[in-house]
C-alpha cells in the first residue's frame, strides 16, 4: 500500500477515496424519470462502476461513496468489502452542501483522531476510462506534497491529443509556459478536517481547521455556482468572476485578473491566492493521467471520448 507522510516525522497517512456519485443526469433525461448521474449506462454497465472497480484495485484503504436516495447502487453490482456506500438523505439544496455532507459522513465515521492519519482522495462519478494504475500514480504523487488540499493540473496539450473533439478550458501559466486545465480530483489532508459530533441539530458536524461559518458558507456557495455555471452551454467567466467580488474574493480576483491577462500566472502564485484567500495551504499535482477529464457531461460526450454515440436505455 502506498501511504502518504503528513508533517510529523515518521506518521505514515493512509488513502481513503471519497466517490461524489450524487446528481442526476439532466441532459440524458428522456422522460419524465429522471436518471441518476451514477447510473448512466456505458457498455450495459453503470459510470459509476467503472470508476468503483479501479479504485478497488489501487492503494486505498477505503472507497466511500456519496449517493442519491433511491439509486442502490449496492444492489446494482457487487463489491468488495473496500466500499462503504452512504445515501444522502432530504437531498441537500445545492451541490456544494451535497459535497460537504459527504465530508461529515467520512469525518464521522473515522473520528478526529483516525482521520488526521488519512488523505481523503475525492474523485467524481463519471470518469469511466480512469484505471487503477491512473489512481496509483496520483497517490503516489500526493506523497510528496505538504498541503492541506491539493488541486490536480493537466497539460492541455496532452487532452488535446487524447481527445481531440472535445474543447477544454484552459489557462496560460507562465512557469510552464503552456496551457494547463483543472482535473475533478483533490486529495484533502485529513487533519484539515474536524469532526464535530455534538455540533447544534440541522448544523453540519464537521468543518475545517481555522474556518469561521462565513468562509464554510463562502466555500460552499462557491462550489455550487461553479457546478451550475460550467454545465450551461455557455460557460460566462465575467459573470463567476462577479459572483466572487460580491463574496469578498475582491484583492484575490483582481491579483489573479493582472496575472492571466498579462500572462503571468504561475501555478505557485496560484497557490498563494488561494491558500490566502481560504485560510490553507493548497497544493497542487502536475497529473499525466488524461482519463481524469474524460466525464461523462452531455450525450455528445459518447462520441467525443468513448467513440460510442449516447443510447438511450429502451
Amino acid at each position: 500500500m502506498i501511504c502518504l507522510y503528513n508533517d510529523k516525522v515518521g506518521t505514515i497517512k493512509s488513502t481513503v477515496a471519497l466517490i461524489l456519485a450524487g446528481g442526476f443526469a439532466g441532459d440524458f433525461s428522456t422522460g419524465s424519470a429522471p436518471i441518476f448521474k451514477a447510473c448512466l449506462p456505458v457498455n450495459g454497465r453503470p459510470v459509476v462502476e467503472y470508476v468503483i472497480r479501479a479504485l478497488e484495485g489501487s492503494n486505498v484503504e477505503k472507497i466511500f461513496i456519496a449517493q442519491e436516495e433511491g439509486a442502490n447502487l449496492q444492489e446494482r453490482f457487487v463489491t468488495n468489502d473496500k466500499c462503504i456506500f452512504y445515501t444522502k438523505k432530504n437531498h441537500p439544496a445545492s451541490i456544494g452542501l451535497s459535497m460537504l455532507s459527504a465530508f461529515e459522513h467520512v469525518a464521522g465515521y473515522y473520528g478526529n483522531l483516525e482521520l488526521s492519519q488519512k488523505m481523503i482522495l475525492v474523485v467524481p462519478c463519471d470518469t469511466p476510462l480512469v484505471t487503477k494504475e491512473n489512481f496509483n500514480n496520483l497517490i503516489e504523487q500526493a506523497a510528496a506534497k505538504n498541503a492541506d488540499v491539493l488541486i490536480t493540473i493537466i497539460a492541455a496539450q496532452h487532452l488535446e491529443e487524447r481527445f481531440p473533439h472535445r474543447p477544454f478550458r484552459s489557462v496560460y501559466l507562465s512557469d510552464y509556459m503552456a496551457k494547463y486545465t483543472l482535473q475533478n480530483v483533490i486529495f484533502i489532508n485529513g487533519d484539515f478536517v474536524r469532526f464535530d459530533p455534538s455540533a447544534e441539530p440541522g448544523k453540519l458536524k464537521f468543518s475545517f481547521r481555522g474556518w469561521d461559518e462565513a468562509v464554510f458558507k463562502r466555500v460552499q456557495d462557491g462550489i455550487t455556482s461553479i457546478d451550475e455555471l460550467r454545465h450551461q452551454a455557455h460557460f460566462h467567466n465575467k459573470l463567476f468572476l462577479a459572483w466572487l467580488l460580491t463574496k469578498g474574493y475582491s484583492s484575490y480576483i483582481f491579483k489573479l485578473l493582472f496575472s492571466v491577462v498579462f500572462r503571468r500566472l504561475t501555478m505557485a502564485r496560484a497557490m498563494q491566492l488561494l491558500s490566502a484567500a481560504d485560510h490553507m495551504r493548497a497544493g497542487y499535482i502536475e497529473s499525466k493521467e488524461v482519463e481524469f477529464s474524460a466525464d461523462i457531461d452531455r450525450p455528445e460526450d459518447f462520441q467525443m471520448l468513448l467513440g460510442t454515440p449516447w443510447q438511450a436505455a429502451g
